[in-house]
């Protein structure tokens, strides 16, 4: 995959929560797109959770969420946050290893994995969880990151060799893929 040189600013959060992302990624619709598929409601994991646009609709969806963030300054935002929010059944992660969480039922991966060293580790570690992945279509667009370094749903599908499509879905500037494990 070589060195990824694109990785989201703090300086830039407010674009996380914006009216226009709401607009072209509405965080329940992407999240009601997985959760219906998945037996189990105990424990979602949001890596590379930013200040929680999905961490929080998860968070009314599974009794507990791990929400992980590689950025010490937007664990902190994210953690003000739940604050404000008054939501307790997040724990808030910041490290850029895969943590040893024990068992979940979904992690998410939204618009992340195409600025990881090594995705297809992240995608190992979910093990026997749903996967829900959310990226930027490989096409030409005025905003996102650069095109070559976006995933397609080939590109996954390759990172994700213990895993096979549930469902599939094309949103205006993103696509979204549920996975499960092989069995």
């Amino acid at each position: 995959m070589g060195v990824k040189m694109h990785r989201f600013s703090p300086e830039h959060a407010h674009v996380l929560d914006s009216e226009w992302r709401r607009k072209i990624f509405p965080a329940e619709e992407v999240i009601e797109f997985a959760v219906g598929e998945v037996p189990q409601r105990e424990a979602a994991v949001d890596v590379g959770a930013g200040t929680g646009y999905l961490t929080v609709p998860l968070a009314r969806a599974f009794k507990k969420v791990y929400a992980i963030e590689i950025n010490p300054k937007m664990a902190e935002k994210l953690e003000d946050r739940l604050r404000r929010e008054g939501i307790t059944n997040v724990e808030v992660i910041v490290t850029e290893e895969p943590p040893d969480l024990g068992d979940f039922d979904l992690a998410v991966f939204s618009s992340v994995l195409h600025e990881m060293e090594r995705p297809e580790e992240y995608l190992r570690w979910a093990g026997e969880a749903f996967v829900l992945v959310a990226e930027w279509k490989k096409e030409p667009m005025p905003f996102g990151p650069p095109v070559e370094e976006r995933l397609s749903p080939e590109d996954i599908l390759r990172l994700a060799e213990n895993f096979e499509p549930v469902k599939y879905r094309e949103l205006e500037y993103h696509y979204l893929m549920l996975l499960k494990p092989k069995t």
